[in-house]
């Protein structure tokens, strides 16, 4: 009996770890990804005793209350399980043995939106307006009330400052009421620079130590489509590694494009893409399988060209992304897109520098 309970007390963290025991110094990350061990789940990602790396951990950690938006750094304690181990568990059980800190942080758009309930002192009731970051937190994109939006976006690496660049929108009319709350949030947030801080469960945002924006965070349901190409996938596919490459447009119906910066960056951690075509920046959601992409939702800005080849390039280049039955296969460097008919439509190369 004696026994059983420093057993129970050891994995509660209410006793010194034992022979075979150790402490882990543990950092764990806001947000959990999709994971893969015998079946899909969702796994932490954490730095193990001041590593800088971030590495997925598949076990549970007894007496740890997770909370999403959270990183905590904490002590485990790691517990060999008696020989022989059965299959498909690990060598080794966790259990929380005391929370050395507990900092509030903003989480991508792997799961989370952030959904505007307040703006300039005035509650928002019933009104479409939102958005998510994007998973390494350059960009924004979302709902501004009948139109989709978004924006490049600079963090401080504290996640205390946030300044947001001007973006784009779809141009949808609205009822009157959601096209005054829209044209107030575009104005409001448009090349801004704001403070960040949390209260309970809620983000705000200051400018001029005046309060501008208070914001929910909602979950993001998740998708099928996550577990097959999310880039916190174990398993590695050509998706994975074309993930967040700056992907410039080479040729276009076979001909080779020398002139024209036009090019795209597909995150697969939230399935949506980023880029230019030739003349605008453009964004919009992937659809993808294993040999398939079909682009949706695309956004562009409305700058006029007054090049007459990039003018023509990106006519035929938004109107390739828009078709319907695209296929896609890779090479080392290249990721290649073949309309319905098999005809090579567009060749993208991996490019170290960014499209401007």
């Amino acid at each position: 009996m004696k026994e059983v309970l420093i057993v129970a007390l050891s994995m509660l963290g209410l006793v010194t770890p034992g022979f075979g025991q150790r402490t882990i110094r543990m950092v764990v990350k806001e947000e959990c990804v999709p994971c893969r061990r015998m079946m899909p789940q969702t796994c932490f990602q954490v730095q193990k005793d001041g590593s800088k790396t971030w590495e997925l951990f598949y076990d549970r950690i007894a007496g740890f209350e997770y909370v999403a938006g959270n990183r905590y750094v904490i002590d485990v304690i790691e517990t060999p399980r008696p020989e022989p181990v059965p299959q498909d568990l690990s060598k080794c059980t966790y259990a929380l043995g005391k929370i050395i800190s507990v900092t509030p942080k903003i989480i991508g758009s792997e799961g989370s939106v952030y959904r505007v309930i307040r703006m300039n002192g005035k509650d928002l009731n019933n009104a479409n307006v939102s958005f998510s970051f994007d998973s390494v937190f350059k960009r924004i994109s979302g709902r501004s009330g009948c139109n989709n939006f978004f924006s490049a976006v600079k963090l401080n690496k504290k996640q205390s400052k946030i300044c947001i660049k001007t973006g784009g929108s779809t141009m949808m009319a609205c009822q009157d009421m959601q096209m005054e709350i829209e044209k107030e949030f575009l104005s409001t947030i448009s090349n801004k620079s704001f403070k960040i801080s949390h209260r309970d469960d809620k983000m705000i945002w200051t400018a001029k130590k005046k309060e501008v924006f208070v914001f929910e965070r909602v979950e993001r349901k998740p998708q099928p489509e996550d577990l097959a190409t999310s880039g916190g996938r174990p398993e590695k596919t050509p998706w994975n590694y074309f993930n967040q490459q700056e992907l410039k447009l080479i040729q276009i119906d076979g001909v080779v494009i020398k002139d024209v910066k036009a090019g795209i960056k597909m995150d697969m951690a939230t399935n949506s893409f980023t880029g230019s075509n030739g003349c605008n920046r453009i964004s919009g959601t992937l659809s993808t399988t294993r040999n398939t992409v079909e682009f949706l939702n695309i956004m562009s800005t409305k700058m006029l060209c007054v090049d007459e080849l990039v003018a023509t390039t990106e006519k035929r280049f938004m109107e390739i992304l828009s078709m319907k039955g695209l296929t896609v296969d890779f090479a080392e460097q290249v990721f290649n897109v073949y309309d319905a008919n098999g005809k090579l439509a567009l060749m993208f190369a991996v490019d170290t520098t960014s499209i401007k």
